[in-house]
């Protein structure tokens, strides 16, 4: 079975444009609140493509619509794609020349690792993830799928769903996930569905940057009924639990009509809004740096 929401053809992806449906996200995935920020004093405007008020994903001009360079991997125990792309300077309102590449890599381990990594020549924020719809089944939703999670906490959101900079504790609330558990259990009490950042334990405090060397364990998703399962190991301090909550009547593969809370995101990253939240761990490159983001998806059955 294919285990991922999404569609046929190339210009069915292109037409459902803010869906990602399994495309690389950035410059900066998820929300920076106003549509704007600030480096060493200089303020940087930004599209606002949230509800006319915030930036998500990175703009109107998403980099999931660009040509990147391709070029394939094939070893004795892997095989995967690197692609390659310089986003200019001010593209999206962001600063900097940024010289990104993407690698998906499949091993014969049956885990597929997809790493990010940039260089920039002016400090710029940077933020990259991957909008992977799973579902284990291949079809239907994923609310009797179980899912366990070491995170212990998630981010407090406004009403626009910036965040506060609060850590909220899951014990004892709906979004409680250390002790494995269906989607379904409680997804009524956290209407529409879930979309909300969990904190890692790659978090390591206020302001401070996670190891990147580090990989943690972030959720595991099984489906009772086919016994397939997926581990998913990072090195960002975020990621964002999304239910797929608006995607229903959308059209499918095979012309299949999705249905909604048809599939689970699992998108690691750092944490929303980091640009204007000097509590929050540094998402800022630098000249010199280099960005390096790392999510492992392992699968068995």
């Amino acid at each position: 079975n294919d285990i991922l929401l999404g569609h046929s053809t190339l210009p069915e992806y292109v037409m459902s444009d803010g869906y990602s449906f399994g495309s690389v996200v950035g410059r900066f995935a998820n929300r920076i609140g106003g549509a704007s920020f600030a480096i060493d004093g200089k303020k940087y405007q930004l599209d606002k493509n949230d509800n006319k008020i915030n930036t998500l994903h990175g703009g109107f001009f998403r980099l999931d619509h660009v040509i990147w360079k391709a070029k394939v991997v094939d070893t004795k125990t892997s095989c995967g794609v690197v692609f390659s792309r310089r986003s200019p300077d001010g593209e999206q309102g962001f600063p900097g020349n940024l010289d990104v590449t993407v690698s998906y890599t499949l091993g014969k381990d049956n885990k597929l690792t997809m790493r990010y990594k940039a260089k920039t020549d002016k400090p710029t924020p940077v933020n990259f993830t991957n909008h992977a719809y799973f579902n284990l089944v291949g079809s239907g939703t994923i609310l009797d799928h179980e899912l366990q999670s070491d995170c212990k906490g998630y981010l407090e959101v406004d009403k626009n769903l910036i965040p506060t900079g609060k850590i909220i504790d899951v014990a004892g609330t709906p979004f409680d996930f250390t002790k494995a558990k269906t989607i379904g259990r409680d997804i009524g009490k956290v209407a529409p569905g879930y979309d909300h950042c969990y904190v890692t334990p790659a978090y390591k405090g206020k302001a401070a940057a996670p190891d990147p060397k580090k990989l943690v364990r972030a959720a595991v998703l099984y489906d009772p009924k086919s016994g397939r399962k997926m581990t998913m190991d990072t090195n960002q301090e975020g990621v964002q639990f999304y239910t797929a909550n608006w995607v229903e009547g959308l059209t499918g593969k095979n012309g299949v009509k999705m249905v909604k809370h048809g599939a689970i995101c699992l998108e690691s990253q750092r944490f929303p809004d980091a640009p204007n939240k000097p509590d929050f761990p540094p998402c800022v490159l630098r000249p010199k740096e280099t960005y390096d983001a790392v999510t492992v998806y392992g699968f068995s059955w």
